[in-house]
């Protein structure tokens, strides 16, 4: 049975069942209405833009099957995520209490089957993802680090790289254009959206001033001076690297020839 919006708009299923109530597909004996489904559903009829909730009503809303651990109704989210939804939590505003979930937009229905693949994401296969990080010399194209490298300040840290969209897919659909190869670019995990959520907490004051303590007195006043400025003191070409690192990848490849065509001429 397809479950599509121009039928099914409304806040029940056909038998008059709350979409966040159902546990198979409706008009099916054992086809399982997915857990997603559920919590798009309720937060979609039950909650308005800039509402908040926490684990403990979604329990009573949708059951212990749906929530569980926190990290369950993480990896919910995050599906929800990619099909349009933006549900921040502590992790990503400090204003919100442990265990709380604000709407700020809601997404595809993701319980509709039309709605759903109406924001099917391309999803890059193994090779596409290998040409993306080798045309990328094999390094972020944010913070530049590479595969198995410690972040700055972390030894125990290492870097794993994945691939992740330039222009996200939600924007890229709002101006009518698709997605290819060239919107994939590498990024480590920290910087890749999807999982910004499982980025360590922060260090604490005590750990950073047993660092600060072992620089050298020239980088102490360094660091002083960029604290005070608010930001890290970079050269112009410094600022223009970074914008010319994060094109495409057919863009960095016009403005190599560009250069290497003016070096040419002033030689």
């Amino acid at each position: 049975m397809h479950l599509d919006s121009s039928a099914h708009d409304g806040p029940t299923a056909p038998d008059g069942t709350p979409w966040w109530e159902l546990t198979i597909v409706p008009g099916t004996r054992a086809k399982p209405f997915g857990q997603e489904r559920r919590l798009a559903a309720w937060l979609w009829f039950n909650k308005e833009i800039g509402d908040t909730f926490t684990m403990n009503e979604l329990r009573e809303a949708l059951g212990q099957d749906i929530v569980g651990k926190s990290e369950h109704l993480n990896r919910r989210l995050r599906t929800l995520r990619a099909v349009g939804w933006v549900v921040p939590s502590h992790n990503d505003d400090g204003s919100l209490k442990p265990g709380e979930y604000r709407v700020e937009v809601k997404g595809a229905r993701y319980w509709l089957d039309e709605d759903r693949r109406a924001h099917r994401r391309f999803a890059p296969s193994a090779r596409v993802r290998r040409l993306v990080i080798d045309r990328d010399g094999g390094r972020c194209a944010i913070c530049g680090i590479a595969n198995g490298e410690s972040y700055p300040g972390e030894p125990s840290s290492k870097a794993r790289l994945t691939i992740g969209h330039r222009v996200p897919q939600e924007r890229l659909r709002a101006r009518g254009a698709t997605d290819d190869i060239d919107n994939w670019r590498t990024e480590c995990a920290r910087c890749n959206e999807p999982v910004r959520d499982e980025i360590p907490d922060p260090r604490q004051y005590d750990e950073v001033l047993a660092q600060v303590r072992r620089l050298s007195r020239s980088n102490k006043r360094t660091l002083l001076n960029w604290l005070q400025r608010g930001e890290r003191t970079r050269s112009e070409l410094d600022r223009v690297y970074d914008h010319a690192r994060i094109l495409t990848h057919g863009e960095k490849e016009d403005l190599i020839t560009y250069l290497q065509n003016s070096s040419a001429s002033s030689s």
